[in-house]
């Protein structure tokens, strides 16, 4: 890989940055509020572009790009469930793992690559968890909003997404799926009193 080679594969990946920046911090978060998936697609697509330029870069057949999707694929169906966050560390493993194994010629160019997924990990990542959880509440409720005010109430967190999933009028019942962040005094208790 010559050096303008370089500074193209740096503007091409200053461009994608740009991108995927864009895609999930000014369209899917506002509208989604999912900073799990926020992770997800960030590193999946900072993690391909860093695999495709050792690919394209090294002596190695497009064959190895498919096989890290098939072992995703199988450690997604034969192990425990990961969280989608979970997921998207084990392939910033899977693609620290490439870039290290493949000569590219340069060391530096290796550390470089290493250190844009490690950097991309940490910017991404470095958001107010999220909890999600499903309840079943004693209660029919007349409007979202005083099913959110409740739950929080509950929780004792700020909610960010309910999800109604069923009502039952003749059990007096609702169930939701709510996604939550952590008050930061959150009573150790709040989350088993909804159980």
């Amino acid at each position: 890989m010559s050096l303008s080679t370089h500074g193209d594969v740096l503007a091409r990946m200053g461009l994608d940055l740009l991108a995927i920046c864009a895609l999930v911090y000014g369209l899917f978060l506002p509208r989604h509020r999912r900073t799990d998936l926020v992770v997800v697609y960030a590193l999946f697509n900072v993690g391909l572009f860093l695999a495709l330029v050792v690919i394209s870069a090294g002596e190695v057949s497009m064959g190895v790009g498919f096989g890290l999707f098939a072992v995703l694929s199988i450690v997604r169906l034969r192990s425990e469930p990961f969280s989608n966050r979970e997921l998207a560390y084990f392939f910033v493993a899977l693609v620290l793992a490439l870039v290290s194994a493949i000569d590219l010629g340069s060391l530096a160019l290796t550390g470089a690559l290493m250190t844009v997924a490690l950097l991309a990990t940490w910017a991404f990542d470095h958001q107010q968890p999220q909890r999600r959880m499903l309840v079943t509440l004693e209660q029919v409720f007349a409007d979202g909003e005083a099913l959110r005010c409740h739950l929080e109430t509950r929780l004792g967190a700020h909610v960010l997404d309910v999800c109604v999933l069923e009502v039952d009028y003749v059990r007096e019942t609702t169930q939701a799926d709510v996604r939550y962040t952590t008050a930061p005094k959150e009573a150790p208790h709040a989350a088993v009193a909804l159980a």
